[in-house]
């Protein structure tokens, strides 16, 4: 017996030692993941919400009134019918209220309105639209905006955690999570070729809205989701699209 208890006497320190190490390289893992995270500007590594309320204040709900000829078979009253569709927009610049959306979503449109994040509504002006990558600019006269800043899309790459903001018409913005799966994807429909793909699940109404990284810059703008029903995967323009329709306005 006492052999034995030598053994366990000797196989304790062992364990101690053992269990310090993991404890060390687990916490050293921590630290490190914390150190990006915060590098990302998120404060709380078990929340996304205090980067959420920051990215938020700068989406708005954007609705689209088009002319629609009368239904056939239905009553011709001499005044055409009316559809509204919904999406969102990113304000990139707050003084001059300018705001960056899907060219698709305001096209044809025959009256523009704009709510923001604080349940204001604007009537919204159409500004310019870059046709090959599917971009519009639209104009608010509203003081008290924010801006977001927009990133270079160019150095994403599959694996980066993504938020996508946008929503259905007559509910609060959502917010996604999920990663870079793909990059320069196509689409049938869809002018650019050089598309971002992520796996955060977007509402159809998220069509026009921003897709940001987590240092909460926008890299990319929402044109389409993969689902055939309401929800799917998105695709998204690459942000330094934006800095072409600036061209346009000159």
């Amino acid at each position: 017996m006492i052999p034995q208890r030598a053994c366990r006497a000797l196989a304790r320190p062992w364990a101690d030692l053992l269990s310090s190490l993991i404890v060390v390289v687990t916490s050293g893992l921590l630290l490190l993941w914390a150190g990006q995270v915060q590098a990302g500007e998120i404060r709380d590594v078990q929340t996304l919400a205090p980067l959420v309320g920051k990215i938020i204040r700068t989406v708005v709900s954007i609705r689209v009134g088009t002319g629609m000829a009368a239904a056939s078979g239905s009553v011709n009253t001499g005044l055409p019918m009316t559809k509204e569709v919904s999406g969102a927009g990113v304000i990139i610049k707050s003084e001059s209220g300018l705001i960056v959306t899907s060219n698709h979503l305001i096209d044809g449109a025959k009256s523009l309105s704009v709510e923001l994040s604080d349940g204001r509504r604007f009537e919204a002006k159409f500004v310019v639209a870059d046709e090959r990558h599917d971009l519009a600019m639209l104009m608010v006269s509203a003081s008290g905006l924010t801006a977001a800043t927009v990133g270079r899309s160019v150095d994403a790459e599959p694996g980066d955690f993504v938020l996508a903001v946008g929503g259905t018409a007559g509910l609060a913005q959502g917010v996604s999570f999920g990663i870079v799966s793909a990059l320069h994807r196509s689409r049938a429909g869809i002018p650019c070729q050089d598309l971002i793909q992520t796996d955060a699940l977007l509402d159809h109404g998220s069509s026009g809205g921003p897709l940001f990284n987590l240092r909460g810059e926008v890299i990319g703008i929402v044109v389409a989701t993969t689902g055939e029903t309401e929800r799917g995967f998105g695709l998204a323009i690459p942000s330094d699209a934006i800095d072409r329709i600036f061209v346009r306005l000159t």
